[in-house]
């Protein structure tokens, strides 16, 4: 299976779900690179129905390889072969089943997809606008009491909630609330409203991670792009950003080399880290082609990774925004003397 890399950004102990053990198989994961990168521009997009133009180079995602199940012959494999590694299971699932942790790993990448083109249509001009069906409770920590993941959260005392961001509005300031949750029973049937009380910790958080309902993005750009059927997690956002910005905007954007990406962005075009950067970059280095490696600056120790598995093979850029990753790439076709000029009204003033 391939994974982009997710990174567990939950900082707080989460009570994982137990996995069940399956006969004759150890539970360990074996990892590799994965060295087909995955082009996102050019004949790969279709934006508004329409195919995009030749780009000036490729704009790539990167994954890596990682067989949850291995054989005695795959772990064999993996212990023996250059920049492959046997690791605990748990340590890739972080506890979850293999079921459970591709299901995730899918529903990531349509989420991740879903955000990164919000943010590039944002960047474009357009007006993005998010509606949902409550705020869903997508991790509890241990010590966390009147919700449980799943919860959909619709009201706090009383005031409506749609989506995550009303949600956080709606606590803040708070110290003690009174949720209205809906929540699906064991035979799949959804429950009569409940009220819940929740508090916020002594360390100020309020002890769950959540994530809105039935999410629709709502902005002008459409973007479909012809995507692995086995690609699982959140990490190619910022590639399919960069390449729907690219496609509108004259294609210039890799025009000084093949340019691969990795990390999330979320609405507001942060990027966001992910995991197996060391792999990645093993992947980026076997391509003769590739000039930049764009990659988050949230972990100054996996920037350093990247920089010390390419060793100078390819230039590696840490960025904090997808503005940021534009402006730069922008910059070296300026250099290349590759730039196709544009009119100032298709980018927003944060790109200029």
């Amino acid at each position: 299976m391939r994974f982009d890399g997710e990174r567990n950004g939950w900082t707080q102990p989460v009570a994982p779900p137990p996995a069940p053990r399956r006969s004759g198989r150890l539970p360990l994961a074996a990892i590799r690179p994965d060295y087909d990168l995955i082009a996102v521009n050019g004949n790969r997009l279709v934006v508004n129905g329409q195919p995009t133009a030749p780009p000036a180079g490729r704009i790539c995602a990167v994954s890596y390889r990682a067989e949850l199940q291995p054989s005695a012959r795959e772990l064999l494999s993996h212990l023996v072969t250059r920049h492959s590694s046997v690791v605990s299971r748990s340590r890739i699932t972080g506890g979850r089943t293999v079921e459970d942790f591709e299901a995730a790993g899918a529903e990531d990448a349509v989420w991740s997809l879903s955000s990164a083109t919000a943010a590039a249509a944002a960047l474009l001009g357009h007006q993005v606008r998010e509606v949902g069906g409550g705020a869903q409770v997508d991790a509890v920590r241990v010590d966390t009491t009147g919700v449980a993941e799943r919860d959909i959260v619709v009201a706090v005392d009383g005031r409506q909630v749609a989506t995550a961001s009303d949600l956080r509005s709606a606590l803040a300031g708070k110290n003690e609330v009174r949720l209205t949750v809906l929540r699906t029973g064991a035979d799949g049937r959804p429950e009569a409203p409940r009220t819940a009380r929740l508090r916020r910790h002594p360390d100020g958080a309020w002890g769950m991670r959540v994530v809105t309902a039935e999410r629709k993005l709502e902005h002008g750009i459409v973007a479909e792009f012809d995507l692995p059927d086995d690609l699982r997690g959140p990490s190619l956002g910022l590639a399919c950003a960069l390449s729907i910005v690219d496609a509108c905007t004259g294609g210039i954007l890799a025009a000084a080399g093949t340019v691969v990406a990795t990390g999330t962005v979320d609405l507001a075009g942060r990027v966001g880290g992910v995991g197996a950067i060391d792999f990645k970059a093993r992947a980026v280095a076997a391509h003769q082609d590739v000039r930049r490696f764009i990659v988050p600056a949230e972990s100054a120790t996996d920037v350093e990774d990247a920089r010390r598995v390419l060793g100078g093979k390819a230039e590696v850029v840490a960025v904090t925004t997808l503005a940021e990753a534009v402006e730069v790439l922008r910059g070296l076709a300026r250099r290349s003397g590759k730039l196709v000029p544009r009119s100032a009204d298709r980018w927003t003033g944060a790109v200029m």
